[in-house]
């Protein structure tokens, strides 16, 4: 009896591995019909495994652009940045909120309002997004005259304005045809951060969609970036999705790159950058050429990269 009872663990031990091993070559099977699936039309065994180490954040091209990024194995020397053929933001402090403050000619620390000011073109006001600061924080455009405020603009940010507790711009652009891109931080109720287009010739706003700072970049966080193409044309980039990869060290998913000219008012996105080719470091332009220099900061990916990009069919 005693020789029965021994033997019952170690069948039951027996059963138990055949089954593990079972359920391996099941799950095995299993991923690699579902890469077959994925690389259908490649054909061979070795296209189908391989699918199983495709890019998860994948880069994204207009198709007038061609479709792709161009990799590239050195950066050529960029051409310098025109100056732009529109007036560009101011950043002054004004010494108390609108309409009764009055605007310094500069931004000071701690002031009770901020102004981001672009002047006005054709006869038009100069129009600025104004931040009051206290006990809530709020934010709203208003015309200025010299150094007073003039009349608000009506153009809300978001039909879910009611529902913010408080919010403020961390930075602004101004753009080709009387347009302003700006960052806005609000609680609705939780904290978020988006980017917005504002057209000063229409008083409307228009939300572009969520943002993350440039997390190599450091502190204080940017936001938003530009390049100048030409008088007329800007690049704008920004990124999104945050992935948290160490103590305090994070990365973001995608950057999204937008082109602005007299022919794309409301901004043409010519690319959305997946980390799996890197995010830029370095940006420039050659001719009608967009040159990129990027990096992947994961660890487990890590690597350097230089695209280019034509846009001579947009711009």
């Amino acid at each position: 009896m005693s020789a029965r009872l021994a033997f019952v663990p170690a069948v039951i031990r027996s059963m138990a591995r055949r089954a593990a091993q079972g359920c391996g070559v099941l799950l095995m099977a299993a991923a690699l019909g579902g890469c077959e699936q994925a690389v259908s039309g490649e054909g061979g065994n070795s296209s189908m495994v391989f699918g199983l180490f495709k890019s998860k954040y994948r880069t994204t091209v207009r198709p007038e652009l061609g479709g792709a990024l161009k990799r590239e194995s050195a950066l050529p020397a960029f051409q310098p940045q025109p100056k732009p053929a529109y007036p560009v933001v101011r950043n002054v402090s004004a010494d108390a909120p609108p309409p009764s403050g009055t605007l310094a000619a500069e931004r000071r620390d701690r002031p009770p309002a901020e102004a981001f000011i672009v002047d006005g073109a054709a006869g038009r006001p100069a129009v600025a997004l104004v931040n009051t600061y206290g006990d809530k924080r709020s934010a709203g455009f208003w015309e200025v005259d010299g150094r007073r405020f003039g009349k608000a603009r009506t153009a809300t940010f978001d039909a879910s304005q009611p529902r913010w507790l408080m919010w403020a711009s961390e930075a602004a652009l101004a753009l080709p045809v009387d347009r302003i891109l700006f960052h806005l931080s609000y609680h609705d109720p939780r904290a978020r951060n988006a980017v917005f287009l504002y057209d000063t010739a229409s008083d409307r706003v228009r939300r572009l969609g969520d943002v993350e700072p440039d997390w190599p970049r450091g502190l204080p966080p940017q936001y938003l970036d530009s390049l100048q193409v030409r008088p007329d044309v800007a690049l704008v980039r920004y990124g999104a999705e945050r992935e948290r990869i160490g103590t305090q060290q994070y990365v973001n998913h995608f950057e999204h790159i937008l082109l602005f000219s007299p022919r794309h008012p409301d901004g043409l996105e010519i690319a959305t950058l997946g980390l799996d080719d890197g995010h830029v470091r370095r940006w420039g332009m050659v001719g009608s050429r967009l040159w990129l220099e990027t990096a992947d900061d994961r660890a487990s990916q890590a690597g350097r990269f230089i695209w280019s990009l034509d846009l001579a069919p947009v711009l």
